[in-house]
């Protein structure tokens, strides 16, 4: 079924809570993470469906109740038939991508890692990543987005014209709220907390891809709750974006960058792969969408945590850890490179794909 593009536009502040407890927050404060966990926006687009076609809430919590459209857009950890692709920031109306973490950065100068010569180490004689040329005091670009030309540009071994950072696109702003006591109509004893709340500038938006249910499900229009606290957002419905298209073909070693958060139960190896040696160095094999690779080395981000809240089951979720987007895989192919480059730009890897996990882009090093 047709993919459609939904856009999210903020009415107010946003706040997608991070996975911690309000207690165990340093100095009481609780930040937003931004884009939103992957739940968070499918249950988005969940309840704007119900909500759209009249869905009682309390009724759909039954096991025999609103059966076809739980087909359609699933309960609780069935997604059902929903597939959704993101979430990603939209900047007039243009969608960004994480910038790929094997790039670095110095005051408007740019640098790459690749795997260097081998090394010993606590993996055994490995390719470390190493840079390609010196720039020091060069930093990964944490936080920051391209658009699909510089995308484009960088997946092809050149670098950025132009980037993203945080900073661009919202500010932060922090919240004190209280807890209130409904009987005495009075605020609750001892019970405050601090957010920060992100303020977006007017040309941001969150985008997402959602296909597999039939089109008289997807609204034109709507206006729906939108991340914690409940802050209203818009949402209007159209063509979906395309992903920018693969680079040329250059050699055989590609670059797999993550564009979204991936779910590799809790390991930071690519799904499947296991250990094995090439010239007396430690590489992993495996296969991705059929297509046979051997990983040299990798360069990861830290670790995101998320868990959530199930409306359904009215307990918190577990909390997972998540390879996160901007990522990269150093991997040569063993077969045919068209036929790799075909079947990965845009594939998903990992678990949970359905909410838009592990959406590789593929470049070459």
């Amino acid at each position: 079924m047709n993919a459609k593009a939904w856009r999210f536009d903020p009415l107010d502040s946003w706040f997608f809570r991070e996975a911690r407890p309000f207690g165990a927050a340093t100095g009481g404060e609780l930040s937003s993470v931004f884009p939103p966990p992957a739940r968070t926006v499918a249950g988005a687009v969940r309840t704007l469906i119900g909500e759209a076609h009249g869905v009682d809430w309390e009724r759909f919590a039954r096991a025999d109740e609103y059966a076809d459209l739980k087909r359609s857009i699933g309960v609780s950890d069935d997604p059902g038939q929903l597939h959704i692709g993101g979430p990603y920031p939209l900047w007039k109306g243009e969608r960004l991508y994480p910038a790929p973490l094997h790039l670095l950065a110095k005051t408007g100068q740019y640098t790459v890692l690749k795997p260097g010569e081998p090394v010993e180490c606590d993996l055994g004689k490995v390719r470390l990543p190493q840079l390609a040329t010196a720039l020091p005091g060069a930093k990964p670009l944490d936080h920051t987005w391209l658009d699909s030309p510089n995308l484009h540009r960088v997946l092809q071994g050149q670098f950025p014209e132009t980037i993203y950072r945080a900073s661009d696109l919202y500010a932060e702003e922090s919240r004190l709220g209280i807890a209130r006591d409904s009987a005495r109509r009075t605020a609750a004893e001892g019970l405050l907390y601090h957010t920060r709340h992100l303020r977006p500038q007017p040309e941001l938006a969150i985008g997402v891809t959602v296909s597999g249910i039939s089109a008289e499900l997807h609204p034109a229009r709507g206006v729906t709750r939108f991340g914690g606290e409940g802050r209203a957002s818009a949402v209007t419905v159209d063509d979906a974006h395309p992903l920018p298209p693969a680079p040329k073909i250059v050699g055989s070693n590609l670059l797999l960058v993550l564009l979204t958060h991936a779910d590799f139960s809790g390991q930071w190896l690519l799904p499947g792969f296991t250990p094995g040696e090439q010239d007396g160095v430690r590489v992993w094999r495996g296969r991705l969408c059929d297509i046979d690779l051997i990983l040299h080395s990798a360069v990861l981000g830290k670790a995101v945590r998320e868990g959530g809240w199930d409306l359904l089951r009215r307990q918190p979720r577990p909390v997972r850890s998540l390879i996160p987007a901007g990522s990269v895989y150093f991997c040569s192919v063993e077969g045919d490179v068209r036929a790799a480059v075909t079947a990965l730009h845009g594939w998903r890897a990992g678990h949970a794909t359905a909410l838009g996990r592990g959406e590789l882009a593929v470049g070459f090093w």
